[in-house]
């Protein structure tokens, strides 16, 4: 019987021809179909139909866990954050799970990038006010030369945003407890998250969210900011204190917030960051790059096989 593969994802929506051309050469039987990550019900329907699993953005539990326990061989996850699958709930049941590191990198570097540039000098208004047919519609805006940017959590992306940033005349700060140097040395490491934000005109957020970091980018560290900063997110939207951050946006602490992920996905209607505009939210687009979705399925097929043949997958978190 053949081994079956599903993927929570539309293929019309993400091109996945080179995972079905892989996996037909396994002799696999691939399915790529989107289930909504609230249907728990349908989620279930598909995950025990199948004997590995491709995770996107569904979330995985220890009742999910209980009831594949002994159907489900492997979970994939399309992506670096693990943050939607309960690691240790997977361990009881065993079933290893693995993540994509860095395929993407390059791809959420680059989405920060976007938003500190837009940032600063206003460009989504100016091209939306054209459209409007406001003519002129500039709004008058900052440079990035000159500015102090830090950068919370020095890992692969972060690493990305400091390559891309060397191009621009800033000095570049990191906090992260876990690298003690920078070996590419474009960033000066500093002691603590709350010297980050106080020292920093713009900060870019690149941390995991856990249950040590959700909501942890909170009021305390925005009153740490100078006046007028500017906060970017292209991690996970849980690690922010939304409200905080919404407190921190009226009364100016923080001029404004570009935002690639929020708590909820999509946003609740009440959510009050989508009113303010001063906060620019793009729908979690950081990793879609055609080359990083490239880059992820080979990564992800070549996980599948060595596991289908007896190895340990590369980057298995659980």
């Amino acid at each position: 019987m053949k081994t079956r593969i599903w993927l929570n994802l539309d293929p019309k929506k993400v091109d996945v021809s080179h995972l079905y051309q892989r996996f037909d050469e396994m002799g696999c039987e691939f399915t790529a179909e989107a289930v909504d990550k609230g249907d728990r019900e349908s989620m279930l329907t598909h995950a025990m139909n199948a004997d590995i699993i491709i995770a996107t953005m569904e979330p995985y539990d220890e009742e999910i866990f209980s009831r594949i326990e002994g159907k489900v061989r492997f979970i994939q996850k399309y992506g670096t954050g693990l943050d939607t699958i309960d690691l240790a709930a997977a361990s009881r049941h065993g079933i290893p799970v693995a993540n994509v590191p860095g395929a993407n990198a390059a791809a959420v570097a680059e989405i920060a990038m976007l938003h500190i540039l837009n940032l600063g000098r206003k460009f989504v208004p100016c091209v939306t006010g054209v459209k409007k047919g406001i003519w002129p519609s500039t709004i008058t805006g900052s440079e990035l030369d000159g500015k102090t940017v830090g950068l919370l959590g020095y890992g692969k992306v972060a690493r990305h945003l400091a390559r891309m940033l060397s191009g621009f005349e800033v000095r570049i700060l990191a906090y992260d407890p876990f690298v003690e140097k920078d070996p590419e040395g474009r960033a000066e490491l500093v002691e603590s998250e709350e010297e980050l934000f106080r020292r920093s005109d713009i900060v870019s957020l690149h941390i995991p969210c856990t249950a040590e970091t959700a909501g942890t980018i909170n009021r305390d560290l925005f009153c740490q900011m100078k006046e007028g900063s500017l906060l970017v997110n292209t991690c996970r939207g849980g690690v922010v204190n939304e409200k905080d951050l919404a407190q921190a946006l009226r009364n100016g602490t923080i001029a404004a917030a570009g935002l690639d992920v929020l708590t909820d996905e999509p946003p609740k209607e009440d959510n009050e960051l989508m009113k303010m505009d001063n906060v620019f939210i793009s729908s979690h687009m950081g990793a879609a790059s055609f080359e990083s979705e490239l880059r992820s399925q080979i990564f992800m097929a070549d996980n599948i096989e060595k596991f289908l043949n007896g190895g340990k997958p590369d980057s298995v978190r659980s």
